[in-house]
């Protein structure tokens, strides 16, 4: 799908200096994954609830359905479908008695549990009508082609004496095994006004691959897991899931490869949904052929099908990555089908309710182990499994339990100032809302080429095919280089913009993630507050790179603007550290400003305004506990409140040889520095003197809370105390009174004192002897 660009006065909100989006308009260029989600009338994104046993014909209208034909009184039969008990549809008794008939298209072949007629309850029922119920299947001329616009209706029923007002069909597995799509209900006797008032379809529920395109998925094949050049075009996989079981994929490839070969339908839902639900239909159609023709007739509704797989497996993911990088995969089923599997033609997998993004069918398509075995004739038949299907559908119950949004690539003109980011929405107990952005200066233009059949081929290929067989191509705008990576999620409205700015070009990705099927977070609006840039470029560098862990270190961060309207009159530094201020220069010269201790850092303000080309030093202290600490720079101004401009790494003081923001660490395995146990001999007696022993260390590199661990043991292994904390990069001290886990002081002795943590790499240990006396 092409990428549009977003300029920025096509959306700027009334309001000066802030880009909203809160209307419908606005979502307009978004990636919204429709279906996963609805837009409101005010504009507010509101995730939608999948479903189990809903009634197909609610939306059979807006999925391409609705009333196909009505011999009598066409004008009424739309009331059929209006939701409406006091409208409905009956023929007219002047009309031909042939023409008492309406027929409706649910839209798509769905599986269903019952059917049920709803007659007017003021009024007597239809005593004596047929409910016929077709699959799509058209007549056949006298060679076997389909007649245009005709309808095989394969399940019948007739209803005689009828006085009832709500009549339900439930015939079992003639029905659930049959997806149908059309039902036509015929009236074979007139009673006076008498009317249909609704027909209501009870299937499965939501399918989940329906209109999969516009749900922001997509579906993928692979013939050969190993040969990713053995890639189906999306236009016909896309059969598997357009809701029309006579639209079939159909795999004629035969790899007859030395190996045991697999091959993949992979389906990207769109979003993570709560899923339990996967029903694969292979073989049910009826299509053109005599000889199937004639079989089916003889058959029946229910035979004779067929089941195109041999070994293969069910599988789904949220879309989680392990740690080689490919995705994680939870396998519901994995063997071969019976006999109720060919018989059916279809094959239902139920499973305990997960979340899934993505459903994969796999199936061992060349058997090289069989072929090995048996002439090369058999081996077609034998040793091979098309795979070839009908229709995937999956289904599942509760609201999304993760929806991404994507914007566009918005022009910001000739760059501005991103200042914050603010937001609205409602986020019961158990969800929340996660904002990312990114920016950059360049977009480039990607191209993808296509044959005439909708394959994707290289651009060498698509230049040597005669026009004829060219298809179209594909423009996409994508980010250039230099763009900055995915800021990290935004804590809260009104958080200061954290991806660098000025720059020409924005993109912004909000995810609504719910821990439960049972609610979801609704997203309101969102806005971000920009300005004109306080200096045009304005580039800063740290001095030194490199130093030891844990200990206090003086630094000098060095920064020059290139260009400044008005100039500006405060700088704060901030890092995961903690740095203190020291000293600030400007051209060399020692200048005296006022700083304000934050939460991350600090802020300095100058007495005169920094002007274009100054080169400014601030100098500071700071210890470093993870590799590849980043202090900020951000410029800011004592008169515009709430403007801050994120300071870019680069070349600003020619005296020193850094270009960087980023201070490491010596490359090491260790995850305790400066420790120590002291003293080695506590006397815990109350004296104040000696009465506990204290563990001091640095914590190095731990980026998230583990668990840390001390404990005391004697001489022969058995423990006496042990103490659990949460352990994060810095500096931690940690005292032992001399008593044991009960509160008794232990005896004296010799005794062995670990600390242990469950660091990011592995487990650490650091053991020492400590003597106790009184």
């Amino acid at each position: 799908m092409p990428t549009v660009l977003l300029f920025l006065f096509l959306v700027a909100a009334a309001e000066a200096d802030q880009l909203r989006f809160a209307s419908v308009r606005d979502w307009r260029d978004w990636q919204v994954p429709m279906g996963a989600v609805k837009i409101a009338p005010t504009g507010a994104i509101q995730p939608m609830r999948i479903q189990k046993g809903v009634d197909a014909v609610l939306d059979a209208t807006a999925l391409g359905g609705g009333i196909r034909r009505a011999g009598s009184n066409p004008r009424d039969a739309n009331a059929l479908l209006d939701g409406n008990p006091a409208t409905g549809w009956a023929p007219s008794p002047d009309d031909d008695p042939d023409d008492w008939f309406v027929e409706i298209d649910l839209g798509r072949s769905v599986s269903a549990h019952s059917i049920a007629l709803i007659f007017a309850a003021d009024a007597p029922p239809f005593e004596l009508f047929d409910l016929l119920l077709s699959s799509g299947e058209p007549q056949l001329d006298q060679v076997a082609n389909p007649i245009e616009g005709s309808l095989i209706y394969r399940i019948k029923e007739r209803f005689k004496e009828n006085a009832r007002h709500r009549v339900a069909f439930a015939p079992g597995d003639a029905l659930y095994l049959t997806p149908i799509r059309y039902l036509q209900i015929r009236n074979l006797k007139h009673v006076p006004d008498a009317q249909l008032v609704a027909v209501e379809v009870e299937s499965i529920g939501d399918n989940l691959t329906l209109n999969l395109i516009e749900r922001g998925g997509t579906i993928d094949i692979v013939i050969d897991a190993f040969v990713r050049a053995e890639e189906v075009t999306l236009g016909n996989a896309l059969n598997l899931v357009d809701g029309s079981i006579f639209n079939r994929w159909r795999n004629g490839r035969e790899p007859r490869n030395t190996y045991n070969t697999w091959s993949h339908i992979t389906i990207d839902l769109g979003a993570v949904y709560p899923v339990d639900f996967v029903r694969l239909i292979t073989g049910i159609a009826i299509r053109g052929g005599f000889g199937e023709h004639l079989l089916r007739t003889r058959a029946g509704a229910s035979g004779p099908r067929s089941f195109s797989y041999k070994n293969y497996e069910v599988l789904t993911s949220d879309g989680t990555i392990a740690p080689d990088g490919t995705r994680r995969w939870t396998r519901h089923f994995a063997g071969y089908p019976d006999s109720e599997n060919h018989r059916a033609g279809l094959a239902d997998h139920q499973f305990p309710t997960l979340p899934a993004r993505y459903v994969r069918i796999a199936w061992l398509v060349w058997d090289a182990t069989c072929a090995a075995t048996v002439p090369d004739a058999a081996a077609s038949w034998g040793c091979r499994a098309s795979g070839s299907a009908e229709e995937i559908q999956v289904y599942g119950e509760g609201y999304p339990l993760a929806v991404r949004l994507r914007s566009p690539l918005i022009d910001l003109g000739n760059g501005k100032n991103l200042n914050s980011i603010e937001w609205q929405a409602q986020t019961p107990l158990g969800t929340h809302i996660e904002i990312r952005s990114r920016t950059g200066n360049e977009v480039v233009e990607q191209y993808t080429f296509y044959d005439k059949n909708g394959k994707k081929v290289t651009q060498r290929r698509y230049d040597k095919l005669i026009p004829s067989f060219k298809g179209r191509i594909d423009t996409t705008r994508i980010p250039g280089a230099a763009w900055s990576p995915w800021s990290n999620i935004y804590s809260a409205s009104g958080a200061a913009f954290q991806s660098p700015s000025p720059r020409r070009f924005m993109e912004l990705d909000v995810r609504l993630v719910s821990d439960s099927p049972t609610q979801a977070p609704h997203f309101d609006w969102l806005a971000v507050n920009f300005s004109d840039p306080l200096a045009s470029e304005v580039i800063g560098e740290v001095f030194p790179l490199q130093v030891a862990p844990g200990q206090e270190t003086l630094f000098s961060y060095f920064l020059r603007p290139a260009i400044t309207q008005d100039g500006f009159d405060q700088i704060a530094i901030e890092a995961t550290t903690a740095p203190r201020f020291d000293a600030a220069l400007v051209d060399g010269e020692p200048v005296e400003v006022t700083t304000e201790v934050l939460d991350q850092g600090f802020r300095a303000t100058f007495p005169r305004r920094i002007r274009s080309r100054q080169l400014v030093e601030l100098r500071f202290t700071a210890p470093i506990y993870l590799q590849a600490t980043r202090f900020d720079a951000f410029l800011e101004d004592s008169q515009k409140a709430q403007i801050r401009q994120l300071v870019d790494p680069g070349d600003a003081a020619p005296q020193v040889e850094s270009s960087s923001n980023v201070v490491r660490l010596p490359v090491a395995n260790q995850l305790f520095a400066d420790l120590s146990f002291s003293p080695a001999l506590i006397t815990p007696n109350g004296d104040g003197i000696n009465d506990q022993l204290l563990v001091s260390f640095d914590l190095i590199n731990v980026l998230s809370a583990r668990p840390l661990h001390l404990r005391l043991y004697d001489l022969s292994g058995r423990p006496l105390f042990a103490q659990e904390r949460d352990g994060q990069a810095g500096h931690i001290t940690w005292p032992w009174d001399g008593r044991d886990q009960y509160g008794q002081r232990v005896p004296p002795g010799l005794y062995i004192a670990e600390l242990h943590i469950a660091g990011d790499a592995g487990d650490r240990n650091v053991r020492r002897i400590v003597a106790v006396a009184y």
